[in-house]
């Protein structure tokens, strides 16, 4: 016997000064009913959540699931039909319409699906749940509305409060792949206007879906370390933004807070089991064949820089590898593929790179990008994607080793390096809720002359890091004058990780005041040659000066014990210049592997000969880093990833 239809109440969430667009949204529910629910105190400062206390609670009395939708979204043709067959194919699950194509881990957990060919994907809690079209069944709806009605609308943030309240039921969201809706560009009236341009992540309009197309299940689960059951592999999320490949890992936390910042691919590619070459090799390769130089003529004949094409071949890639599942891939699928590509380019440029791009050239990076999509699908998942696939081999220094090895300290480069490695690797695991405005003073390079204009342009891809870029007087002096800082070279392409280790400091240890500085910066503060630094003695003062980390990590640093200089346990990247590549544009590619080289001590220094113990130092933290994920994954108690009662003060916006 058939279960009956179900019965969805539509409510919609609208400012008085948008209510010309509810009869847009009417039509295009229908045969649906939509309920308006207004702004209660639109003059006042924006708050989704007051409104959405309403629209959760604006439910039909004989509704068997209730539809929150927002009134700048953008129904798909036949909007109501696929809605439809959505809900009776998953009638008991909480179904998002839509997410953006920039948030951080679900639009990946979407691009994944869609890849894959799987018509949804499960979202990954500790991230906003997507809140502009979700579906949940009245009992739980009616729940939701109670639970939001008790916190105040200064939160603001309706969507991180249902992630918190599934979360807390241990409740899966699924997002629609196609999605169901679009984001319109228009105004915020939610105070978001920071955020830009925030379409759709995977969307087919007019899309004709086979029969039965939204009652296959979810193939993968990029948040099951964040699930009650747990899993025994941690997991990884790529992104490609400001024109640039991305890599996060995902592991089991219990803070609200869960975003943890995502660092460049090519520093981390390592932890996946993958070198530089795996991923850009296939690029060279194509771009030697006929359709490969067609694609590269149009790029260069329309200025776009082979950094980034090599950039988004990089995302194309670790995201083929990790949707290779072996599953069947039929027309719409390979449609799927290519709307996951398009968006990608689509978001992932700055507004000046995309004005450059010609629509030949949009077109090459698409197919570019489809490409590398192939190319990581032929090559098989990778290590940490959730699937195991191999074991590793013994950390360099176990089994048979010597005692320096075994026991690593000061007394050897290979000692020191190892020490300096895992404190990297420890580092990367800090996480920052909220971090404060940071004052970063840049000292001019005195080798390669780069200074705060430099710096500025890094720093200024670093997403949700508020930060202040001043000048140093000279190398050395301090020239702000409201602690806490950093001081850094202008040449330095400082990781995420390191600026998060030092906002995980200033939000538990507030009253910390000393300054943070770089590795590069310290050395050149103690007359080391930025050029060629003495390995032994400038390791050794490193990690000396490291020290304060160690006893961050255990818990034992206080304000009477943090020393006045805090050098920041991260290596120093600077893509390195090689000289000039035969082969114009090709050629320029085929070299951007070399670019990416780099040395944990300064970006100057050249590449450590084959067999030293610098050379070591990548592998060692990426090994390192993979086991302290293993270990934090497999040993995290079951159960919900939430800490503790609600508090709402840890949702309202710094």
């Amino acid at each position: 016997m058939m279960a009956p239809a179900p019965r969805i109440s539509v409510a919609v969430m609208y400012h008085p000064a948008r209510q010309e667009r509810l009869a847009r949204l009417a039509r295009a529910c229908l045969p649906l009913r939509i309920v308006p629910v207004a702004d209660p105190d639109p003059g006042s400062f924006p708050s989704p959540l007051r409104t959405a206390k309403r629209a959760w609670a604006a439910y039909g009395a004989d509704a068997t699931h209730h539809l929150v939708l927002q009134d700048d979204v953008l129904p798909v043709d036949g909007f109501s039909t696929h809605l439809l067959a959505a809900v009776t194919a998953r009638p008991d699950d909480v179904l998002a319409l839509y997410a953006h194509w920039n948030s951080p881990y679900n639009s990946y957990a979407i691009r994944q699906a869609a890849a894959g060919g799987a018509p949804w994907a499960r979202l990954v809690p500790g991230e906003w749940t997507p809140a502009q079209g979700l579906v949940l069944p009245v009992a739980l709806a009616a729940e939701l509305g109670e639970y939001l009605a008790d916190v105040p609308d200064h939160v603001r943030d309706d969507d991180t409060l249902i992630d918190r309240f599934l979360r807390e039921r241990d409740r899966c969201a699924l997002a629609a792949v196609p999605h169901l809706l679009d984001h319109d560009e228009v105004a915020s009236v939610a105070g978001n206007a920071g955020h830009g341009v925030r379409r759709a992540t995977v969307l087919l309009p007019g899309a004709d879906l086979p029969p039965g197309h939204w009652s296959a299940p979810p193939r993968f689960d990029k948040g099951a370390v964040m699930r009650a059951a747990g899993a025994r592999d941690w997991d990884f999320s790529v992104t490609f933004a400001f024109a640039g490949c991305f890599l996060g890992f995902l592991r089991p936390v219990n803070d609200d807070c869960v975003r943890h910042p995502f660092g460049r691919w090519s520093d981390w590619c390592g932890v996946l089991g993958l070198g530089r070459a795996d991923v850009l090799g296939p690029l060279e390769a194509f771009l030697g064949s006929s359709a490969g130089r067609d694609l590269a003529g149009v790029l260069e004949g329309a200025g776009t820089s082979p950094e980034i094409a090599a950039e988004l071949w990089a995302a194309a890639f670790l995201l083929g590898t990790d949707a290779a599942d072996g599953a069947p891939a039929g027309p719409l699928t390979a449609r799927l593929r290519r709307a996951v590509i398009t968006s990608w380019v689509d978001s992932g440029l700055s507004g000046t790179e995309k004005a450059r791009l010609t629509p030949a050239a949009r077109s090459a990076l698409v197919e570019l990008g489809v490409e590398g999509l192939a190319r990581g699908l032929a090559h098989g998942p990778v290590p940490g994607s959730g699937r195991p696939v191999m074991s590793w081999g013994p950390l360099p220094g176990d089994g048979a080793a010597t005692e320096a090895e075994a026991s690593p300290d000061d007394r050897t480069v290979a000692g020191l390096v190892r020490l300096l490695a895992a404190r990297e690797a420890e580092g990367l695991q800090r996480t920052v809720c909220h971090p404060g405005l940071l004052t970063v003073e840049v000292v001019v390079c005195p080798v390669c002359e780069a200074g705060a204009e430099q710096a500025a342009a890094h720093l200024g891809k670093t997403e949700f890091f508020p930060l202040r870029v001043v000048s140093s007087a000279r190398p050395g002096e301090s020239g702000a004058a409201d602690p806490p800082r950093l001081r850094m070279l202008g040449c330095e392409r400082l990781p995420v990780h390191g600026l998060s280790l030092v906002g995980h400091v200033r939000e538990r240890l507030p009253e910390v005041s000393g300054e943070f500085v770089t590795r590069s910066a310290f050395l050149l503060d103690n007359g080391f040659p930025l050029d060629l630094p003495d390995p032994p003695a400038a390791l050794r003062a490193v990690n000396a000066a490291e020290r304060w980390a160690d006893a961050l990590f255990d818990g034992g640093l206080s304000a009477s014990t943090a020393p006045a200089v805090m050098v920041v346990p991260s290596a120093p990247l600077l893509r390195r210049r090689p000289p000039a590549a035969a082969g114009g544009w090709i050629g320029e590619v085929g070299r951007y592997d070399l670019e990416l080289e780099s040395h944990p001590l300064t970006p100057h220094a050249p590449a450590p000969p084959p067999g030293h113990a610098i050379g070591d130092y990548a592998a060692l933290r990426d090994d390192l880093l993979r086991r302290r994920l293993t270990e934090i994954t497999r040993n995290h108690p079951p159960g919900p990833r939430v800490n503790g009662r609600l508090d709402p003060a840890r949702f309202v916006r710094h």
